[in-house]
């Protein structure tokens, strides 16, 4: 059960509001905050403070100070102006009315700074390919160009070569010319052993090229090799040859930067068609996977996205740091789907795990709502199975 704490003091100035809230004993990683807009809450083991706000404030600007024996909450009001009471005089009910509506307009404000957040991912990996792209092209320019001066010295020494021949040809004189010798041929000579042919090797070379950002490690060299071997398979498997196809649409980050695109535009129709002509042409490029679970969960087709997501995480083998985000997208997305399907304890233990990899404030909001949600179902099914006990006594006594 837990200890509401309602003993608390509060302070103003024009700007600011200090609430100072009597916790004793309470570590810094064990507590946990919520500030919104016009919604505070503090939780520590049994301990919880909730508090509704009688006007605005900037949750960007207020913070959190954690003393041996309370927390304090400094508050920053958005307008200033002297605020009557802390909490709005309204009834429990319409209490529980307003926190439900300050929770989604948090959730809306982080699902939108989650989404930029990957808007700028994409658009920095597709500077990042399109910069290798241009390296390439100035690495192949150079070897062309140095190609094509040997081969013009090459050309140039046998040009050389070819007018001395001439000029010693022409000074040369048919009296000059000697009788050549008879040289008798030595039939024995067939007979001498023939030396043994030189045998044959493979030498491999091993270059030290690096694809991933992080620092290599030898304890991750194997798992690093088979990942960067999985990803480099599915670029190759690009085969889908067709005199009616442009060659650029036959590039995965073509297609995924057209998806992406629709994506961004709401089009979710027309993401998910791009998003699968590239799982035809490449069935193991990992990142299809990964957006089109997005847009069905645009569209609202959860069991999709629920298959694209388990997809993509077979695919994200072996577990290492660089497939780390991606795994944490693809385990809480799989549980909010899971949640919105109706399986609301296998989507809660997906949600969980997703927040033990990255702890992301999107989908840890998503299961405080969901664990509720839970909460509340079992009681209501405990009830009914009372109820239907209940009825069921009655109408024995009845009968009797």
């Amino acid at each position: 059960m837990p200890i509401v704490i309602k003993d608390y003091i509060w302070k103003q100035t024009k700007s600011d509001i200090i609430v100072q809230v009597p916790m004793k004993g309470v570590h810094q990683s064990k507590l946990d905050v919520f500030i919104s807009s016009r919604f505070v809450k503090a939780t520590y083991e049994r301990n919880y403070f909730e508090l509704i706000l009688f006007s605005k404030i900037i949750a960007s600007d207020s913070k959190c100070i954690l003393t041996p024996t309370e927390v304090i909450f400094e508050l920053k009001k958005s307008e200033d102006i002297e605020w009557d009471y802390l909490e709005p005089n309204v009834s429990k009910t319409e209490k529980l009315e307003l926190k439900k509506l300050f929770l989604e307009e948090s959730f809306k404000e982080i699902q939108k700074a989650d989404e930029k957040k990957c808007e700028k991912k994409h658009e920095l990996k597709r500077l990042a390919v399109k910069k290798q792209i241009e390296i390439d092209s100035e690495n192949r320019d150079t070897i062309d160009n140095i190609r094509r001066e040997e081969e013009k010295r090459a050309l140039g020494d046998l040009e050389e070569f070819k007018k001395k021949v001439s000029q010693k040809l022409k000074s040369c004189n048919k009296q000059n010319l000697k009788p050549k010798a008879i040289v008798p041929i030595n039939l024995n000579k067939a007979n001498e052993e023939i030396p043994k042919t030189r045998s044959s090797q493979t030498l491999t070379i091993d270059f030290t090229s690096r694809e991933f950002p992080t620092p290599c490690r030898e304890s991750k060299l194997e798992e690093e090799h088979e990942y960067l071997t999985k990803q480099a398979e599915a670029r190759r498997s690009v085969g889908f040859v067709s005199e009616d196809i442009r060659p650029e649409e036959r590039n995965p980050h073509f297609i995924k930067a057209k998806g992406d695109e629709f994506l961004k535009n709401k089009n979710y129709l027309g993401a998910i068609s791009a998003y699968s002509y590239g799982i035809k042409l490449s069935k193991n490029f990992v990142d299809f996977y990964i957006c089109r679970s997005e847009a069905h969960m645009g569209l609202g087709n959860l069991w999709r996205a629920i298959e694209d997501c388990s997809t993509a995480l077979d695919l994200l083998q072996p577990i290492c740091e660089a497939n780390l985000y991606e795994r944490t997208i693809c385990s809480g997305r799989r549980g909010e789907a899971l949640c919105k399907y109706g399986k609301r304890r296998q989507g809660i233990g997906e949600l969980k795990h997703s927040l033990k990899l990255i702890d992301l404030e999107y989908y840890r909001g998503i299961l405080e709502v969901e664990e509720k949600l839970y909460e509340q179902e079992l009681e209501l099914s405990k009830q009914d199975q009372i109820d239907k006990q209940v009825t069921e006594k009655k109408e024995g006594n009845k009968e009797s």
